[in-house]
């Protein structure tokens, strides 16, 4: 090893040329270098998320990549005894008030119920992407064959990123589409696709005095067809060095509820934040989003790279969640509803962002005004599902760890002892389910190495990391019997901007917020002929079956 697990790895300079420039001089001002005995300059470099990217996506020396991935997944002590201290205490938690684990207590309300049912769910996921991952394994150890065909060892983790790189430059380089999004034309696309889907319209709005923190927030009215006002939308897109860095979210800063049964509230004036609807009255909801995109440079309009264009159409899906989810009670207004629910408007979203009928709407240069080519966006979509399969991998590796750590019924052994969760960590790279298949060790467990300690989502989203996986496999079911936006094997797709399609979803889903089962609420949904009868039946139980059935549905963007 070129330097003790967990601290700065000596890398020559030599190594680091073929990063990319602008990095390489960040790594040289942010750590010390230095001339070794043997006339060699080196970097002493303690590996932060930014340095290990690069240097594991483009280094060319392996012990090189090697010695680096150790010491960034090395896991302080303290850290890893936090983390097990706190999974402790969430047994002790649940098995006060009667659950046998967190992941019991946890799951009790939420559409999976127990996590045996996420178990299943898992791996039936697991089973159908196997092959994918497979195939993804041989086609990394084909492109390192090319290149070193005396290498005959297994690709260890710290291969798999450098060789990924090497077998997309191999494909050439993904067209860059930024010119086409102007953020301008990008929100303008987005009322088109919510006019077209549910007759609601976003308008841009003056602040009053005092009523933003930012000069760069942007205010936005939500209008129905009958011009009146749904909600209001805050976007704050742009980052800043006085800006929380919390990447992409979506805060509801008042939600939508009835207030005309309140107490006093005769003698409340319906003013800008209560609004009269079929003699009711109702508290205009208010949300805001918060991005960390590149601010534009001076002159030049914003421009959007294809993440942030998903990104944007995300956050608005929840948007949009809040503003039709008015039911009446706060409680379970709009985006208050279960967890592993609570995505599936939003996931919904990024599909029409890669829709060329929705993107025909708004997608043009910024300069010429000429349209997005398709054969670009095809060539994206092409590279995306090439590689859908390391993502599925490990959002499944990192959901079945997250059941491990807090399910004692899954896993009943070595809770209580020091490092027991590095034990279990091994234990699941183990699983060829989840991770290491015959025959390649890219998601192997790493001697020495304790990945769970940077698992943040462990905190946050304890027993519940599935959600973002399951709330993909149910929004990709929507797109494709509701909205039936994806037919690889056809000429022409549906057009997925369909009225009827987004009324059924407004009425069947989001309206209702958190206020209705969330089964029924998908059951209803799907139930427009293009399901069986009997598989609409198996979803509306919410049981197991149902989450075992909707382990076999297509996998997402694969």
């Amino acid at each position: 090893a070129l330097a003790p697990a967990g601290g700065a790895v000596p890398v020559p300079v030599d190594q680091l040329r073929s990063l990319p420039a602008p990095v390489v001089m960040e790594i040289l001002q942010a750590f010390p270098s230095r001339k070794r005995s043997d006339g060699v300059t080196v970097v002493d470099i303690v590996p932060d998320d930014y340095a290990a990217q690069y240097i594991l996506r483009d280094c060319e020396d392996a012990d090189v990549r090697e010695a680096v991935f150790r010491a960034w997944q090395h896991g302080a002590p303290s850290a890893v005894q936090a983390l097990e201290g706190l999974l402790d205490d969430r047994l002790a938690l649940a098995r006060t008030v009667g659950f046998e684990s967190f992941a019991h207590m946890t799951l009790d309300d939420k559409m999976a119920k127990s996590p045996e049912h996420v178990d299943g769910f898992l791996r039936g996921l697991a089973t159908q992407a196997q092959p994918q991952w497979d195939a993804v394994a041989r086609a990394l150890h084909r492109t390192r064959s090319r290149t070193q065909p005396a290498q005959l060892s297994a690709l260890q983790p710290w291969d798999r990123d450098y060789w990924v790189n090497r077998q997309q430059m191999g494909l050439g380089a993904l067209p860059q589409l930024t010119e086409y999004f102007s953020l301008g034309r990008v929100v303008l696309g987005l009322s088109r696709v919510f006019a077209r889907l549910y007759g609601v319209t976003l308008r841009a709005a003056m602040p009053q005095p005092g009523e933003i923190w930012h000069p760069e927030v942007r205010k936005l009215e939500v209008v129905d067809e009958n011009g009146r006002l749904l909600g209001l939308v805050y976007c704050d897109v742009f980052a800043r060095d006085s800006k929380a860095h919390v990447g992409a979210a979506h805060f509801t800063a008042r939600c939508a509820r009835r207030v005309d049964d309140d107490v006093g509230a005769a003698t409340v004036d319906a003013g800008s934040t209560v609004v009269e609807r079929d003699g009711m009255r109702f508290q205009l909801p208010v949300v805001v989003l918060i991005c960390n995109f590149p601010a534009p440079e001076p002159g030049a309009p914003p421009l959007l790279s294809w993440g942030n264009l998903e990104t944007i159409f995300h956050e608005m899906g929840h948007a949009m969640h809040s503003m039709l989810g008015q039911n009446g009670f706060h409680n379970v207004a709009g985006t208050r509803c279960p967890v592993d629910f609570v995505e599936l408007p939003s996931v919904l979203m990024e599909h029409f962002a890669r829709s060329p009928h929705a993107l025909a709407l708004f997608a043009s240069h910024f300069k010429t005004g000429a349209p997005l080519p398709p054969e670009l966006l095809r060539q994206r979509a092409r590279r995306r599902q090439r590689y859908a399969a390391l993502d599925l991998h490990a959002q499944l590796f990192m959901s079945a760890l997250d059941q491990r750590y807090h399910a004692a019924a899954l896993d009943p052994e070595g809770a209580g002892r020091p490092g027991w969760s590095t034990q279990v960590l091994a234990r699941v790279h183990a699983d060829p389910m989840f991770g290491c298949g015959p025959g390649h060790a890219l998601f192997g467990h790493v001697e020495n190495t304790r990945w769970q300690a940077r698992f943040t989502h462990l905190v946050g989203y304890g027993a519940s990391y599935y959600s973002y996986l399951l709330d993909r496999v149910l929004a990709g079911r929507i797109w494709d019997h509701v909205f039936q936006g994806d037919h690889p094997s056809e000429q022409s797709a549906r057009d997925p901007l369909n009225r009827d399609a987004g009324e059924r979803l407004r009425s069947e889903l989001l309206r209702w917020g958190g206020g209705r089962n969330p089964w029924t609420c998908l059951a209803a949904v799907l139930d427009n002929g293009s399901t069986s009868h009997r598989e609409i039946e198996a979803i509306s139980r919410g049981n197991r079956q149902a989450m075992l059935t909707v382990g076999t549905w297509r996998l997402p963007d694969m």
